[in-house]
């Protein structure tokens, strides 16, 4: 009996270590994963920062060829380019462009604060996962090591004696 109580004890040991480690490993993946999603979220927020800064700069190319375009057209017609409403036409399209190409560039900074935002935040869940995981680990040792300290006290009788020792019949026959 005794060596049964010892395989169990051992059994349950085992089973505490797997579980704890699998706890422990299974946070670390958890947090691996977080920290993977992180670093894709801030390459996001860099590429939407660049893909800002080119679409700006074609919609400024875009405003040079319609203005090459519209000088073109007032020459071809006889007016004189240098001054008075040809002037004005190419400041406005220049003037709309411009603000075309901050708005674009604008939008692009707020998508990547908000993937930055993200990113962090995919860190952070990343960080608590791996806390968790810890702690739940402390837990089942803690909560084990409880469960076998009761198991093991109240197989004593009381005088300290294991329980299979005052129920074994030689012993009883011999009190």
């Amino acid at each position: 009996m005794a060596v049964n109580a010892a395989y169990a004890a051992y059994a349950a040991y085992a089973a505490l270590a797997i579980g704890t480690y699998a706890t422990v490993q299974s946070s670390r993946q958890s947090a691996a994963n977080a920290e993977a999603q992180a670093d894709q979220a801030a390459l996001d927020a860099q590429t939407e920062r660049s893909a800002a800064v080119v679409q700006a700069e074609r919609i400024r190319k875009l405003a040079r060829l319609q203005n090459s375009e519209a000088n073109a057209a007032l020459a071809a017609s006889g007016v004189d380019i240098g001054e008075g409403t040809p002037i004005n036409i190419n400041r406005e399209i220049t003037q709309n462009a411009e603000e075309d190409a901050a708005l674009t560039i604008f939008g692009g900074a707020n998508r990547a604060q908000r993937l930055n935002t993200e990113s962090s935040n995919y860190r952070m869940a990343g960080s608590q996962a791996k806390t968790s995981g810890y702690m739940q680990a402390g837990a089942n040792l803690i909560s084990s090591g409880a469960q076998a300290y009761s198991g093991w006290k109240s197989s004593l009788n009381t005088q300290g004696q294991s329980t299979a020792l005052t129920n074994n019949p030689a012993y009883v026959r011999n009190m």
